[in-house]
């Protein structure tokens, strides 16, 4: 038979059966050099698509906020004690939070009244906190939190039920878990953190709320589920011949993940400028509010001749060259500026925090919100350089700052101060309103 492949000599050229390592390596390489990059999107991914979800919902209380206000502007703007007294506000107090769930869960009366504390148990700085009428257990989560932040602590189906009243079975619904449900909500209501029964029609598609208010944890458990408000008469829970039809029942606890603050400040006339503060699982510990002293906290900074204003020109006409008065005046070569010097508090590891030394760094992160305690405003973080003794970070802003920290001398050194918060999502500037009335 003709052979198919050429001779040379004796030898014929076999076929090839396989790759070489090096043909392997190669391949592996090549692939490596697509997947690996491909991989690092995930999660990139997944922090983008959380981050998108913390926007949008901070955006739904934003409106949530803005529907307030339009409701209780004098309460919630401009008499936010709500004594019918607004020329302390535009003339005294100027500079405040309306914080109904902060001033509810304040661990001391003295951080109640407000926004900022020494370390040390005692309230500082000069902005106030008002709960505006709204610090009830009920009214300060309902209008001031996210309504739909609720986890869910049991679902069943019961095997009976009236119109005010179900019956599980203790293989479903044991006791102890029953227990804990009344426990969870006795002990939830007094931080503003609400239980409830969502009770579902024979559908499935509709349903009527039920809060849990339990007198005391020694009160039998059994007891919330009977002689709630009736539900509706309109044979969608119970039929016309009195049989329950409930479809099922879920026991939820509200986890207030989304929360919101107002921050105001209000000129000598009938005008306040109002922040809206959004704030995702907000830490309401006293460590939270501890304010840290700061240096060169101003609004510029001298340029390349070193002194402010123009230099050798008494600017500002006060009988002083060059003081720091005249730095900004227009026409001088003086820059905004973006960065500080922070200075930790420590003052956090005596009475009554009790802190470790290594607790005493402040939650600094790039993205994060600091709040500065003088002149009532917001900034954010873009980047931070702790110093190698963790006492101090140079912090960069992403926006000039707005108002000097000074102290009452004037000096820009070791001013107090700012507060750092790492849990706060989004701040909402919504410009200057108005009082309706004189």
């Amino acid at each position: 038979m003709r052979s198919l492949y050429r001779t040379t000599g004796q030898n014929a050229v076999s076929r090839r059966r396989g790759v070489t390592l090096m043909e392997v390596l190669m391949s592996v390489m090549i692939m490596g050099l697509g997947v690996i990059p491909l991989a690092t999107l995930f999660p990139i991914s997944v922090k983008r698509s959380a981050q998108a979800t913390q926007l949008t919902n901070a955006t739904i209380l934003r409106y949530n906020a803005e529907a307030m206000l339009d409701a209780f502007p004098g309460r919630l703007l401009h008499d936010p004690d709500n004594d019918g007294n607004r020329d302390e506000h535009r003339y005294t107090n100027r500079k405040y939070i309306v914080d109904p769930i902060g001033y509810l869960l304040a661990d001391d009366p003295a951080y109640q009244g407000r926004f900022g504390n020494d370390g040390q148990g005692a309230a500082y700085g000069s902005v106030l906190r008002f709960d505006a009428g709204f610090s009830s257990v009920a009214a300060a989560p309902i209008f001031f939190s996210h309504q739909d932040s609720w986890r869910e602590q049991y679902e069943g189906i019961p095997s009976a039920n009236t119109i005010d009243s179900l019956t599980f079975g203790t293989a479903d619904l044991t006791t102890e878990l029953l227990d804990s449900i009344r426990d969870n909500a006795f002990d939830g209501r007094s931080q503003g953190i609400l239980s409830r029964m969502v009770i579902f029609d024979e559908s499935g598609k509709i349903a009527q709320v039920r809060y849990l208010n339990p007198p005391d944890k020694t009160s039998p458990s059994t007891d919330m589920l009977q002689g709630f408000v009736d539900l509706p008469d309109n044979e969608r829970y119970v039929d016309a011949g009195g049989i329950g039809i409930v479809s099922k029942v879920r026991f939820e606890i509200q986890e207030q993940r989304y929360s919101y603050l107002l921050s105001v400040r209000h000129q000598p006339t009938r005008v306040a400028a109002v922040d809206v503060v959004v704030f995702f699982k907000r830490d309401y510990s006293p460590l939270s509010e501890v304010v840290h002293s700061v240096s060169d906290f101003v609004r510029y900074t001298t340029g390349v001749d070193g002194s402010p204003g123009i230099d050798g020109v008494d600017d500002n006409q006060d009988g002083n060259t060059d003081d720091w008065g005249e730095l900004g005046w227009k026409g001088s070569d003086d820059e905004p500026n973006y960065q500080f010097t922070l200075h930790y508090n420590n003052q956090v590891t005596g009475p009554p925090l009790n802190l470790s030394v290594d607790d005493v760094r402040p939650p600094l992160r790039k993205g994060g919100h600091l709040f500065d305690v003088k002149n009532a405003r917001w900034y954010r973080i873009q980047n931070y350089v702790e110093n190698s003794t963790a006492t101090a970070a140079l912090v960069t802003l992403d926006q000039p700052v707005a108002q000097d920290i000074r102290t009452s001398g004037g000096s820009a050194t070791t001013a107090d101060g700012v507060i750092i918060r790492s849990d706060v999502v989004q701040v909402y500037a919504l410009g200057n309103k108005l009082d309706p009335s004189n």
